[in-house]
């Protein structure tokens, strides 16, 4: 038993300290132990195991940071959840015509994970970034997911208590279930507020020519860039998800 729990108590502390480096950036050793709540000793133990594999690199303030071989793998690992998706030119096409920050998510249980994301100008107030994921009833591409991926609303609904973000997120079984049947209807959906105050989205379906569900596409922005465009914005976004569905239906 000794034996297979040393590993996994190395392997939490690992994985708590590279995501303390993440969030935090460069950190004292002592920083370091007191975030993740481990020893001094380990610290510099997990440190030093970081920077001798390359993944960590000491600054000449005494501090540490992530190094950037993180970045390859983040690119593989993006890849590899999107084997069909070569079409990053298109997704800066719908950055630069709306100025907006675009959003590309794949279903997972239970949630939509980011596998791509381009800030379009403006204060940078979004929480949803490369490898981040949201529940299925917020967010434009949460919400997008749940109408069209291949979750059924009813059994997410039965096995959730939604969370609730903001005064303006979707809580009740009956508001989620009537935004799925909008979405359907209107093949997009707008999200107000629902995740971060003052942010919304236009959100809609990339769908194969045969209508599999690949991803969701989002353009998002302060509230003002959104409400009062969501037609305008939902034309552009749709144009893009159908140009992006039918190059995966060819690759």
């Amino acid at each position: 038993m000794a034996t297979v729990d040393r590993p996994s108590r190395v392997l939490t502390s690992l994985r708590a300290a590279v995501e303390s480096l993440a969030e935090s950036g460069a950190l004292t050793p002592p920083d370091l132990a007191k975030n993740i709540g481990i020893p001094r000793p380990s610290a510099y133990r997990l440190i030093g195991a970081l920077m001798q594999d390359g993944l960590a690199i000491q600054q000449p303030d005494g501090t540490v940071t992530l190094s950037t071989r993180w970045l390859e793998f983040g690119d593989q690992a993006l890849a590899t959840s999107t084997p069909w998706f070569h079409r990053d030119d298109l997704l800066r096409d719908l950055r630069d015509s709306t100025r907006l920050t675009v959003y590309l998510g794949v279903p997972r249980p239970h949630r939509v994970v980011c596998v791509r994301r381009l800030h379009g100008q403006g204060v940078q107030v979004l929480v949803l970034r490369p490898g981040g994921s949201l529940p299925l009833h917020v967010g434009g591409v949460g919400r997008i997911t749940l109408a069209f991926g291949p979750e059924d609303p009813q059994t997410y609904l039965a096995a959730h208590d939604p969370e609730r973000f903001t005064p303006r997120s979707l809580e009740t079984r009956q508001s989620i279930l009537a935004d799925v049947a909008w979405s359907r209807e209107h093949h997009y959906c707008v999200s107000d507020e629902d995740v971060t105050v003052g942010v919304g989205a236009v959100a809609a379906p990339v769908l194969t020519p045969s209508g599999e569900f690949l991803a969701a596409l989002s353009v998002a922005g302060r509230r003002d860039d959104i409400v009062g465009h969501e037609e305008e914005l939902a034309r552009d976004v749709l144009a893009i998800a159908e140009q992006i569905g039918k190059a995966a239906q060819l690759s």
